[in-house]
């Protein structure tokens, strides 16, 4: 299975540490086999790498338990000498314990648990002790659990006594074979593949069960894939449907209850693996991506490579101890750029942040960040090529390094928080500067640290009943966050700032009355549900999906109240700028990074 993002990084959360533990202890003791060649040391290293692969089975990580497992299989292979390349599968071992490693951070930090992601070393493991490779079909496990009659979009059923049941699959099964075969003949393919949908669409009526009926969508939505040629009709594909051919008259047979029992879950797994291999659609065959996800557990081309880069890149430890020294690298090179336009001989200088700046285009290389780095190397090579000219230093170069080193900064700061690679959008977006970015994010920062301090106000003001200065405080703050919202462009989640702050004001100010605990819960609700849309702001990530939750809350507070709270903080407008929002969103496609990190507010969307 595909775990929940947010409940396995939780459990990751608390066995991490430990598992890093033995994963570093299995590469100390793998090293030291591969320097001496001492039994003793792979026996240990193999030993730890059990140990780890039991936690990972544990866990339920699938693309981790597949490429611990693989080490393990690769580390035993060496130690029976089965290897025919001895430094080959050494190295190819090492890699995948790095690998290893970092895929478990990304899964702590949130991301999904992708096997199809790490299929590439699964494979080079695979190939150093000479084992049959897999192919991305067997590493694809699509989300589980069956779809609702309302997903499928009918609840129809039939139901049929014995005999007439029997009569009807041999019919529909006489139907399917002839659109079948005449699509095998490529006769009319898009006539014959339309009336084998139409065969799966009655057989969806026959079956009572939801498991039985999806099987029969997902079939409808594989037929129409191929007969919109949105899938190529490949042997595997036309086997596959033979198959399906076939469950017609299994089902005949069993009847409902024992072909249920009988069905492995294998077909359906085959059947969803193609329909996510087709290309975009509307009808069943839409409907059938979106239902199982099939965006996010099958990525394909140029995006599958950018996940397989980006999951083997280091984690957030790392980046932000990187960008840390990174930037203060920036911080040094911009004080001296600062000083280059005071000096009468300014040539040693430039001479040495000519020098410093390559070094860091080398770094931010490595990093990955390879658009920044080309454009920090172009900087170097415009003030290497100065100070050997010995050319006095130009008002419009000294500009463009301050200008390229504050963008650079704030590259950093967002790869820093994200592990995003920003600089195209930074040094060329048309939107928002560098500096403006920073901006943005110093606001969001700001509004999460006040409201932070607002929701310690309202528990001492619980605590000390009748203490009003503990809420004019919290409006106060409120009053703060709802300017920063206005300059920020959020009018979808104002209300939630106005609501409560008319709410404390206009009513619990002016009356002193104590509230109900209820009341009390509510704003507390309303004003957590207001910071997490911030944190969700400030992480690139969709809010959307949360406002609203936040705005039942706040009708839930208007009924505790005298006052016209929906009136007060304009719910109309910013249910308005909701749904504006939402189709917007839906008119761009959402990359499937940002979709990766934001599974569970997709799921619950």
């Amino acid at each position: 299975m595909i775990s929940d993002k947010s409940s396995l990084a939780s459990r990751l959360g608390w066995v991490l540490g430990e598992t890093e533990k033995l994963l570093a202890e299995t590469r100390q003791s793998f090293s030291q086999y591969v320097g001496d060649t001492a039994l003793s040391h792979l026996e240990l290293a193999i030993g730890k790498a059990r140990h780890a692969l039991g936690v990972l089975d544990i866990l339920d990580t699938e693309g981790a338990y597949m490429l611990g497992r693989e080490v393990v299989l690769l580390m035993d292979a060496i130690r029976q000498e089965k290897v025919k390349n001895w430094q080959e599968a050494c190295t190819v071992t090492a890699d995948g314990l790095l690998q290893l490693s970092e895929y478990l951070k990304h899964l702590r930090d949130g991301y999904a648990d992708l096997p199809v992601i790490v299929l590439p070393m699964l494979n080079n493991l695979r190939a150093a002790r000479e084992a049959e490779l897999l192919s991305e079909h067997l590493v694809f496990l699509p989300a589980e659990g069956v779809v609702t009659n309302e997903q499928i979009g009918t609840d129809k059923y039939i139901a049929l006594p014995a005999d007439k049941l029997d009569q009807a699959t041999k019919r529909l099964r006489f139907y399917m074979q002839k659109a079948l075969l005449g699509w095998y003949n490529n006769d009319r393919p898009a006539f014959h593949l339309q009336a084998a949908r139409k065969v799966a669409a009655n057989m969806l009526t026959l079956h009572e069960k939801e498991r039985l009926r999806a099987l029969w969508w997902v079939t409808g939505g594989l037929l129409q894939a191929l007969e919109e040629n949105k899938l190529e009709d490949s042997a595997a594909v036309k086997l596959l449907m033979g198959r399906m051919e076939r469950e017609i008259r299994r089902f005949g047979d069993l009847q409902e209850t024992a072909y249920n029992e009988s069905l492995p879950d294998e077909l359906l797994k085959n059947l969803l693996y193609y329909v996510g291999l087709a290309e975009e659609s509307e009808g069943t065959l839409g409907a059938v991506k979106e239902a199982y996800h099939l965006d996010l557990y099958l990525p394909k081309g140029g995006t599958l490579q950018e996940l397989r880069t980006y999951y083997t890149k280091p984690g957030r430890e790392l980046w932000q101890a990187v960008s840390s020294q990174l930037q203060d690298e920036l911080t040094l090179l911009m004080s001296q750029v600062e000083s280059l336009g005071q000096r009468e001989h300014p040539a040693p200088v430039l001479g040495e942040v000519a020098k410093r700046t390559g070094s860091l285009a080398q770094t931010l290389g490595m990093l990955g960040l390879g658009t920044a780095a080309e454009l920090t190397d172009q900087i170097a090579t415009e003030q290497q090529a100065s100070v050997a000219a010995n050319l006095q230093l130009s008002p419009d170069l000294l500009e463009r390094m301050s200008e390229h080193y504050l963008k650079l900064e704030t590259v950093l700061h967002e790869y820093a928080e994200t592990g995003y690679d920003r600089t195209q959008e930074i040094f060329f977006g048309e939107g928002q500067s560098g500096s403006e970015l920073s901006a943005v994010r110093e606001a969001v920062r700001t509004s999460l640290t006040a409201l932070a301090k607002a929701q310690t106000e309202l528990a001492a003001f619980h605590q000390e009943a009748g203490n009003f200065t503990h809420l004019e405080e919290i409006t106060k703050i409120l009053r703060g966050i709802s300017g920063a919202l206005d300059v920020l462009g959020h009018q979808e989640i104002q209300p939630l700032a106005q609501g409560v702050k008319a709410y404390l004001s206009k009513d619990l100010q002016v009356s002193k009355r104590k509230p109900a605990l209820e009341e009390i819960y509510c704003v507390a609700d309303i004003m957590t549900l207001l910071e997490a849309a911030l944190s969700c702001i400030s992480n690139n990530e969709d809010h959307l999906p949360l406002v609203p939750v936040g705005f039942e809350k706040l009708r839930e507070l208007d009924d505790y109240t005298k006052v016209d709270l929906l009136d007060e903080a304009n719910l109309a407008q910013g249910q308005a700028e909701l749904e504006h929002k939402k189709k917007a969103k839906q008119q761009t496609p959402q990359s499937l990074f940002v979709k990766l990190r934001n599974q569970r507010l997709l799921t619950e969307a």
